[in-house]
C-alpha cells in the first residue's frame, strides 16, 4: 500500500520516477517500491517525503485509486496526443508511468485515446506485439461512441501493422469498415480522404490498379468539396504512378512537364522509354544519379527504377 500511496503523490506532483528517485535512491528500485516488491527503509521514506512536499505518515493513507479531475485527463491526454502527431516520442514515456487507464470509473473513449497514444509510441519504438495489443483494445474502446477523428486515427495505425505484417487484405477490409461507417452518415471530412489514401497504398500493394486510380479521382473530388489540398505532392505522385501502371504513358508524361522531383522524373523516363523515346528516356534517366531507393515513397518504383537501370544504363 505504501508503494501505491508514493506513486499516486507523485503523479499528483506531475514527477516522474527519475525525478522522485534522483539522488536518493535508483529508478528501478523507486518502481519495485511501488509496485510493492520491496520495502523501502525509513530513511528512504523521510527522504521521499521531502521531494514529494508531504509527510511519511501520508505514505500510510489510503490510496484513493487515483481519482483525477475529468478536465486534467482530458487535458494530459490531449497535451500528448499533440506530442505523438509532432512525433516527440521521447516524452511519451513520462505519460505511460502516470498509468492513467487504471483511473477509477475512466470513459471508455478516454481510455481508448490513452490506449492510441500508447500504441503509437510502441510502434515507434518498433515494439510491434505491445503496439498490436495497445491498438487493439483503443480500437475496442473507441467503437463506444459515435465514429471520430480518434477512431480514425486508430483505425489507420491498425491498418498500417497489418499492412506491415503483411495481411494487407485484412487492413483493406479495417479501413473500407471504416469509411463504410463514415459515409453512412452522409458527412464527407478529412478522416475520409485519409481513409481512402491509405485505401489507395493497399491496392497498389495487390496490383488492383485502376481500383486505385478510381479511389484517387475519389480524393480529388472530395478535395474540391472540401475545399482541401489533401496531400497534393503525395497525390500528384500516385496519379502518375497509376497512369503508368495503367498504361497511359503519353498523358503521364504531360501530367509531369518539367520537375525536379527525382521520382517524378523516373515515372515520366519510364513513360517515354515505353513509347519508344528512348533517346529522351536515357537523357533524362542520366539525371538520376543521385536516386535513393532507400527513401522512395513508392515502394513499386523501385522495381520501375532496377527495369530502366537495366534497360538504360548502358547508353
Amino acid at each position: 500500500m505504501i508503494g501505491q500511496r508514493i506513486k499516486e503523490i507523485r503523479n499528483n506532483n506531475n514527477l516522474t520516477q527519475e525525478e522522485l528517485a534522483e539522488g536518493i535512491i535508483s529508478r528501478t528500485y523507486l518502481s519495485l517500491i511501488e509496485k510493492g516488491t520491496v520495502q523501502p527503509s525509513t530513511n528512504v521514506l523521510v527522504k521521499l517525503s521531502k521531494r514529494l512536499n508531504c509527510t511519511v505518515n501520508d505514505f500510510m493513507t489510503e490510496v484513493s485509486h487515483f481519482k483525477y479531475n475529468n478536465f486534467e485527463i482530458l487535458r494530459e491526454i490531449g497535451h500528448y496526443e499533440l506530442k505523438v502527431t509532432n512525433e516527440d516520442y521521447d516524452a511519451i514515456k513520462y505519460f505511460i508511468e502516470k498509468e492513467y487507464e487504471h483511473i477509477e470509473d475512466i470513459p471508455l473513449p478516454d481510455s481508448g485515446r490513452i490506449y492510441l497514444i500508447y500504441a503509437n509510441y510502441y510502434y515507434y519504438l518498433k515494439d510491434i506485439k505491445k503496439a498490436r495489443l495497445n491498438i487493439d483494445k483503443a480500437l475496442h474502446n473507441l467503437s463506444t461512441v459515435a465514429i471520430n477523428q480518434h477512431y480514425i486515427n486508430a483505425v489507420m495505425l491498425k491498418a498500417k501493422l497489418l499492412v506491415d505484417d503483411g495481411k494487407v487484405d485484412q487492413a483493406v477490409d479495417v479501413l473500407e469498415s471504416a469509411l463504410y461507417m463514415l459515409t453512412k452518415f452522409d458527412e464527407l471530412n478529412l478522416s475520409d480522404l485519409k481513409l481512402r489514401y491509405a485505401l489507395v497504398k493497399c491496392y497498389i500493394i495487390f496490383k488492383q490498379y485502376y481500383t486505385a486510380s478510381r479511389i484517387i479521382k475519389d480524393i480529388d473530388s472530395i478535395s474540391n468539396r472540401l475545399g482541401i489540398d489533401y496531400k497534393p505532392e503525395a497525390i500528384e505522385k500516385l496519379k502518375v504512378f497509376l497512369l503508368i501502371k495503367n498504361e497511359h504513358y503519353q498523358e503521364a508524361i504531360d501530367v509531369v512537364e518539367d520537375t525536379t522531383d527525382s521520382e517524378l522524373k523516373l515515372l515520366k523516363a519510364y513513360g517515354l522509354y515505353q513509347l519508344d523515346k528512348v533517346r529522351e528516356a536515357g537523357q533524362l534517366y542520366k539525371t538520376l544519379v543521385d536516386f535513393n531507393v532507400s527513401s522512395i515513397t513508392i515502394p513499386e518504383l523501385k522495381d520501375l527504377y532496377e527495369e530502366l537501370t537495366e534497360r538504360l544504363g548502358g547508353l
